[in-house]
């Protein structure tokens, strides 16, 4: 039988080192394999100015004096870790005031650094080796450092040349990973700030986690079709015109003749490797050659216990209804939502394995 978990939710000020505790009407926090992590706070707005008050400060400041840091904590274990990036104060008709708190991860952070304005080249690199290169000499400017460091490090075997050049890094990195080449590397950024690379894949099969009607709360199943689906992708790359490197990816004939010629155009400008371009291309294909049956499940937080899995994991699946019976799936997002009392609901979005 699920329990209610312990939720607390806190803040920090970065600069001058204060933890304040938060009340909170409910939150939703939100974990995507290869893409990073988002919160969002409702906080109770009298709770608010009586904790600012007794700090001298206002609500608006609690959160806006200094970079501020988000911390949830479940059953005393910290789950997420990152900073506010947008404080909205809004009044009801009634008179009430309601306080939403936007939040995301470290590595989300990184949307907000750039590679510099001096070309930055890696030849006949493994993948895995730039992330953490490219963050390190970020970190290495005035005021720079995240505190980010190198967590378990991981080898592709591939090799691939880029340019960079005023590149975002969080953009850049997802280019690198499984989310955007074919056989390369996931990868997580922690609550201790660790840059954590696997390979081929992150996550582990959990035989002990089923998801079935003894615990799921609702589900949806949906197959998209002809106009979601590729099998000929075009792959663009840096260039213009003629100048313009591009390559062609197709699936199989017989995958092709299943369903028809689908065709479809992905760009990537600041690649010219046309060995990246063709690892894009064909990571693409493999998403979207076939009409994969997608779940979306949802469950308590304490049954299955969200401590015991994790984004990349793979749990099966068995709803015979929706033509699933005890089938592997794949955790890709995670959705969390936890009311005042602390009732966490979890939704997940798979794909099959």
């Amino acid at each position: 039988m699920s329990t209610t978990p312990t939720v607390t939710l806190m803040l920090r000020d970065t600069v001058g080192g204060a933890v304040y505790e938060l009340p909170f009407n409910s939150m939703q926090w939100i974990n995507e394999l290869n893409f990073g992590k988002q919160i969002t706070l409702n906080l109770d707005y009298p709770s608010l100015k009586a904790l600012a008050t007794t700090y001298s400060t206002t609500v608006a400041q609690l959160f806006t004096a200094t970079m501020r840091e988000i911390q949830v904590y479940v059953n005393g274990n910290l789950q997420w870790l990152g900073v506010v990036t947008e404080f909205d104060i809004s009044r009801d008709a009634s008179g009430g005031y309601q306080i939403t708190v936007a939040g995301v991860d470290y590595f989300s952070l990184l949307q907000k650094r750039r590679t510099g304005s001096t070309m930055v080249t890696f030849t006949a690199a493994d993948p895995a080796t730039i992330p953490m290169s490219l963050i390190s000499t970020s970190q290495g400017l005035s005021y720079g450092n995240l505190g980010i460091t190198a967590g378990v490090a991981a080898t592709t075997g591939l090799a691939v040349t880029v340019t960079y050049k005023n590149a975002e890094l969080r953009t850049e990195i997802i280019n690198l990973s499984n989310a955007r080449q074919l056989g390369s590397f996931d990868f997580d950024l922690d609550v201790t700030k660790k840059l954590n690379l696997y390979y081929p894949l992150m996550g582990s099969v959990r035989q002990n986690i089923i998801l079935d009607d003894n615990n799921i709360l609702g589900m949806t199943a949906k197959v998209p079709m002809l106009l979601s689906m590729t099998n000929s992708v075009f792959v663009t790359g840096q260039g213009i015109n003629n100048d313009q490197a591009v390559v062609n990816v197709q699936a199989a004939g017989s995958t092709i003749n299943s369903y028809t010629l689908l065709e479809d155009v992905v760009s990537d400008p600041g690649a010219a490797d046309t060995n990246v371009l063709s690892n894009e291309g064909s990571k693409f294909i493999q998403l979207n050659q076939l009409p994969l049956t997608m779940i979306s499940v949802k469950h308590e937080g304490g049954d299955p216990d969200i401590t015991t899995y994790a984004i990349g994991d793979t749990l099966t699946v068995n709803i015979p209804e929706a033509g699933v019976s005890n089938v592997l799936y794949r955790v890709k997002k995670q959705t969390i939502d936890v009311d005042q009392a602390g009732a966490l609901t979890v939704q997940l979005d798979m794909l099959v394995v």
